[in-house]
């Protein structure tokens, strides 16, 4: 089969820090393609604590670097955690700015590349405290979550994206839920990372991409 090449952009949740094996989702998802027979290049360009401003700055000089003569390419994007997150002076960015900054950047995105967002995974049930970047206590709420989620998918319809909603299809998984746990209830252990991978490789946009090069359409539910 073709070759095709993504560039995974988004924070701390696709890195496998909580995973000994080391692997994230991208990874665990390229492991499964390629086991299938597909040839997925990947390049995980996720960092720990972006907020979508972060990613903003970055995405386009980072893809064009490695996948700008690729015809066969697309980007996955999976942001927005950070932002909703507290520290002693309150949310990290107001979810106004959040909204327009992922408007903007989704725009932008999939008028070069073909695009997949995914909302961002769920937090532990109540809520969990994790450090910041410069080890800052920071507060991840599971309701802040849903609500940035509810406005992600709002821009995805307008923009016509593709738009998997993360927390709808794990906050009552018992599974992702124990993997949270076995984490920092922010970032999953392993499992957790190879559940985001499974929904993933059985979504229809993902799917009607990898094997039939077809255009992403507009999707908001797992397959």
């Amino acid at each position: 089969m073709a070759k095709h090449s993504v560039c995974f952009f988004g924070d701390e949740t696709m890195l496998g820090l909580r995973d000994p094996e080391g692997f994230g989702w991208p990874q665990r998802l390229t492991r499964a393609e390629r086991a299938n027979g597909h040839a997925l290049v990947p390049y995980g360009l996720g960092v720990e604590c972006d907020t979508t401003a972060d990613i903003g700055k970055r995405w386009r000089a980072e893809a064009e670097s490695r996948i700008a003569s690729l015809p066969a390419s697309a980007l996955v994007l999976c942001f927005g955690l950070n932002d909703q997150a507290a520290d002693g002076d309150g949310v990290r960015v107001p979810l106004p700015e959040t909204l327009y900054m992922a408007a903007t950047l989704i725009s932008e995105a999939s008028s070069w590349r073909a695009v997949f967002w995914l909302g961002p995974p769920p937090v532990m049930p109540g809520g969990a405290s994790c450090p910041g970047r410069q080890g800052q206590a920071l507060f991840y709420d599971s309701v802040r979550v849903r609500g940035l989620t509810q406005g992600f998918a709002a821009i995805a319809a307008r923009c016509g994206v593709s738009f998997f909603d993360l927390c709808k299809a794990l906050e009552s998984n018992s599974r992702y839920t124990k993997a949270l746990r076995d984490g920092n209830g922010v970032v999953p252990a392993g499992d957790g990372q190879a559940i985001i991978a499974e929904l993933l490789g059985a979504w229809a946009p993902w799917r009607d991409w990898l094997d039939h090069g077809r255009t992403p359409n507009l999707y908001f539910e797992p397959a």
